[in-house]
């Protein structure tokens, strides 16, 4: 009986530092979940390859995981020129139909909208996203984390939940359904924390 081939992931490094950056951390966590999975083909976006090598990377993928800083609130400069040499694609069978997920870092804040917004540009391509697509990794989740109760650290994204992305890829890349989760705030929404105002006319 002849063994299933391997779906094939490209790993499309954004990062403005490439290999040696925050951002290769989390892919390299990516690809260790992946390995025996699927077969890895990278894509170093620093490195600004040619128009050509980029497309034909893209064919040949079945499934993405893109990974990139945030930068004043959106992707990296080579991201966005990687969309640029791209977007006369977009809707070509090279994209559709095939599944991906998003990994960005950030020193604070803005990844997370960041991400919202390159869902939707990489959506319009013709690629879907599985459920807990998209993952925002800061140096100050990071920095909090071991000082956090559980009932925080339900809040934050870490590196561990890559492990959650890339199942749901695989999960997408295979055609099953058994989606994995990340933690949550156990419904504790809406709860108050903020007392600035509060404490200092009460005293």
């Amino acid at each position: 009986m002849d063994s299933v081939p391997l779906p094939r992931v490209l790993i499309v490094n954004g990062s403005l530092a490439g290999p040696s950056g925050n951002t290769a951390e989390l892919l390299g966590l990516a690809e260790l979940a992946l390995e025996g999975k699927a077969a890895i083909e990278h894509l170093d976006l620093s490195r600004r390859p040619h128009a050509d090598r980029i497309l034909e990377a893209v064919e040949r993928a079945d499934g993405f995981v893109f990974g990139t800083g945030t930068y004043w609130d959106s992707w990296s400069s080579r991201l966005q020129e990687f969309l640029e040499v791209t977007a006369h694609t977009e809707g070509f069978d090279i994209w559709v139909g095939k599944p991906a997920v998003l990994f960005a870092t950030a020193h604070a804040v803005g990844a997370k909208g960041m991400l919202s917004r390159l869902m939707g540009v990489l959506n319009v391509y013709g690629l879907w996203f599985p459920p807990m697509a998209a993952l925002g990794v800061t140096y100050v989740n990071q920095t909090a984390y071991p000082h956090a109760d559980d009932h925080l650290r339900n809040e934050l994204w870490t590196p561990a939940d890559v492990d959650t992305l890339c199942h749901n890829l695989h999960q997408a890349l295979t055609g099953e359904h058994d989606w994995r989760r990340w933690p949550t705030n156990s419904g504790r929404y809406g709860e108050k924390w903020l007392f600035c105002c509060s404490e200092r006319v009460s005293g």
